[in-house]
Order: C-alpha cells, then sequence, then structure tokens
C-alpha cells in the first residue's frame, strides 16, 4: 500500500515538473524586471539628488554684490543625464531625467524658489500644448 502512495506521489511529481519549473522560471524572471526597474529608479534619484544639490551649492557659492539680488540657481536636465552617466555608467532618456527633476524639485520645495532656472518644467508644458 505504502510503495502505491509513494509510486502515485512520484508519478504526480513527474508529470506536474515541467509545468512547476515553467512557473519558476516566470516567477524569477519577473523578480529580476522588479529589482532592474527598482535599481534603476534610485540611481536616477540619486544622481538627481546630487545634481541639485550641486546647483544648490554653487548658488550659495557665488559671491553677494547685492544683497536684494539672489543668484540663480540653475539645474538642467543635461545635468541629470551627466550625473547618471558618469556616477553610474547608465544611459537615461530625457523624459525619465525630466520627470525625476520635476519631482525632486518639488519634493525638496525648491519648484517654488523664485531664482530657479530649470528646463524641467519647459518640457512638461511643451508636451502639454
Amino acid at each position: 500500500m505504502t510503495s502505491y502512495v509513494l509510486l502515485g506521489t512520484a508519478l504526480l511529481l513527474a508529470l506536474a515538473s515541467p509545468w512547476i519549473g515553467r512557473r519558476i522560471r516566470r516567477h524569477r524572471a519577473e523578480q529580476d524586471r522588479r529589482a532592474a526597474a527598482e535599481h534603476y529608479r534610485k540611481r536616477l534619484l540619486a544622481a538627481t539628488d546630487h545634481a541639485i544639490t550641486t546647483a544648490v551649492r554653487a548658488q550659495l557659492a557665488e559671491p553677494v554684490t547685492d544683497l536684494r539680488i539672489r543668484p540663480p540657481m540653475r539645474v538642467t536636465i543635461g545635468d541629470v543625464v551627466a550625473r547618471v552617466r558618469d556616477d553610474f555608467a547608465l544611459e537615461v532618456p530625457r523624459d525619465h531625467a525630466a520627470e525625476m527633476l520635476r519631482r525632486r524639485l518639488e519634493f525638496r520645495g525648491h519648484a517654488r524658489w523664485p531664482d530657479l532656472l530649470t528646463d524641467a518644467f519647459d518640457d512638461e508644458e511643451d508636451q502639454s500644448s
């Protein structure tokens, strides 16, 4: 009796193994895609934050000649693309860099600065027209 149970279980596993293998491979492939997307997003976010921080530090380093005039903070999509390429050896499309730059400027509160010079919001206006 025990041998029939073991034989039945072995037969069931032999029949189901191709299906189980395909299911495991699909699951691993999906995990790999999600991990790659998260890795890409984190690298783009870090490079965007570095570009913004560099722009803020450059603004603060400029000499003050008149207390009523603040030097502008300049950060562009090209700065973000160059930072990602230099720091992480990734090629990023300009629209991804522009979207992340818009989000990070808004998150950090720089989007409302009157002395901010950026082209991140220009691309958004061009697409809506």
